[in-house]
């Protein structure tokens, strides 16, 4: 009698530690699914933040489609841009960006045409606002100031949209 109960309390002793140590291995396994699940909140928030740029270009698309106006669409990564109208493409052209353009100074989104510079003799220019310089060729010095991107594009693709959009146009930039 005595030796069955020594067997089972060895039997009890022996689930009780074989527990102990199955809950250690578990602890393994439950950082690597911990892991797995940081990763994939990063991927989806990765996908949520592709959805939001998605749906602002759509939106800013229908916008400027009801209002009748021409705009621009400038895909900063690709070095291209077109002129549209009611999601017609007018114009499709290419550019060169100023170095300062490289490293993020843009956000993605829209911006307006505050400004056009039409001097007699000198170069024409479009100002938007304190975030970019849309311009011919660009000169040794400029006249604006080191920080903002500049594009440059080529004279006539620069006439084309210099004499076809207004002030208060609207650009959208993707990168």
């Amino acid at each position: 009698m005595q030796n069955v109960t020594m067997k089972s309390k060895a039997a009890c002793l022996f689930l009780l530690l074989s527990l102990l140590f199955m809950g250690m291995d578990g602890n393994g396994q439950e950082q690597n699914e911990r892991d797995e699940l940081l990763k994939q909140q990063k991927v989806l928030k990765e996908k949520i933040e592709t959805l939001r740029r998605e749906q602002d270009f759509l939106l800013f698309e229908r916008a400027l489609y009801a209002t009748d106006s021409k705009y621009l669409i400038i895909n900063l990564g690709a070095k291209k841009g077109q002129l549209k109208y009611k999601n017609r493409v007018l114009k499709d052209f290419r550019f060169t960006a100023s170095a300062n353009l490289a490293d993020n100074a843009l956000k993605p989104g829209t911006v307006t045409l505050t400004k056009k510079k039409e001097d007699p003799g000198q170069r024409h220019v479009l100002l938007f606002g304190k975030s970019l310089v849309i311009l011919w060729k660009p000169p040794a010095s400029s006249p604006y100031a080191k920080n903002i991107p500049r594009i440059s594009l080529s004279k006539g693709d620069f006439q084309s949209i210099f004499y076809a959009i207004e002030e208060g146009a609207k650009a959208y930039l993707m990168k």
